[in-house]
């Protein structure tokens, strides 16, 4: 048996090693690597010159849903283009990555794959172009590029042309029955009725407390009713003062915001010290007006000692 096992394992490894055809090999140092360099370094600035001095005749160029090449013009006239319009335009090694260079012995090729972060901001719009880009770079013996793909971040990209349009997202509404909701959640949170208050949320409701909250660090709702009921022992609310009027922002395909600003008058039951404070709170409510989400913002400091 152990003979047996010795020339199936023999076998398998010789048909293993039969599939294997190496076709070049893998370098993190080669000279196309400057080449890829300046060409980013001439795109970011828009040095047209630099850049067709660097592009093969037949050079073409692909972005991720591209299905034909991309030519030299557009190349050039969307390096034009965003060296003018997006400030501190750079285009660098994002950390401590660094290029592959796969050198092809068959076809005489080498592939420069690049993992890099693309920085800058539109003047005209003030969009935020922070994003990863990853770009294979395809370099011929005679030292120039004739082919470009790059993988960016498309979302990002359309996020920054639609910014140069004016367009509707939604409703506000001064008056809205959901608002109604939250008016009455706040007349329950001054009875002090945490069940009462508790019947306005959805049962998995998110609370994020905004300014003594870790990022994404949500409160369920049974922690939040628990915070309130200890609250309740410690404090009394002398009044609660609406601050303008809540709107309700109705989003198309989305939920309702309704965004409301009161004064809060809090009395420390052992002390009997008085203070004012100030909270603003986005409550997001669900079809059935349930309240699924709750942000506010106050300053804990505020309360009385």
């Amino acid at each position: 048996m152990k003979n047996l096992f010795s020339v199936v394992f023999f076998l398998l490894v010789c048909s293993l090693n039969a599939q294997k055809k190496k076709n070049g090999v893998i370098y993190n140092e080669h000279p196309h690597i400057q080449i890829v360099e300046k060409f980013n370094a001439a795109f970011t600035t828009g040095d047209s010159e630099t850049l067709k001095g660097l592009l093969g005749e037949d050079f073409k160029w692909f972005k991720p849903s591209d299905r034909t090449p991309r030519t030299v013009d557009q190349l050039l006239g969307r390096s034009n283009y965003l060296s003018k319009n997006i400030a501190n335009f750079e285009i660098k090694h994002s950390g401590g990555s660094y290029p592959d260079v796969l050198e092809y012995k068959q076809d005489n090729l080498t592939d420069v794959k690049t993992y890099e972060r693309m920085t800058g901001y539109d003047i005209n719009t003030g969009v935020d172009l922070w994003m990863p880009r990853y770009a294979t770079f395809r370099i011929n013996d005679d030292n120039k590029i004739v082919a470009l793909w790059v993988n960016d971040d498309q979302v990002l990209w359309q996020k920054a042309y639609d910014a140069y349009d004016t367009r509707k997202n939604g409703v506000i509404y001064k008056d809205h029955p959901f608002i109604s909701n939250i008016r009455l959640l706040i007349a329950s949170m001054k009875e002090m009725d945490v069940d009462k208050v508790r019947s306005f949320y959805s049962e998995n409701a998110r609370i994020y407390d905004v300014m003594n909250s870790g990022e994404f660090e949500f409160l369920t709702l049974d922690e939040e009713m628990a915070n309130m009921e200890n609250a309740f022992k410690a404090f009394d609310i002398v009044y609660i003062q609406e601050i303008g009027f809540p709107d309700a922002l109705a989003y198309e395909g989305s939920n309702v915001v309704i965004l409301s600003w009161w004064k809060m008058r809090i009395k420390n039951k052992k002390s009997g010290n008085v203070a004012t404070i100030m909270q603003h709170i986005q409550h997001t409510l669900n079809k059935e007006g349930k309240i699924v989400r709750e942000d506010y913002y106050y300053n804990p400091a505020q309360f009385p000692n």
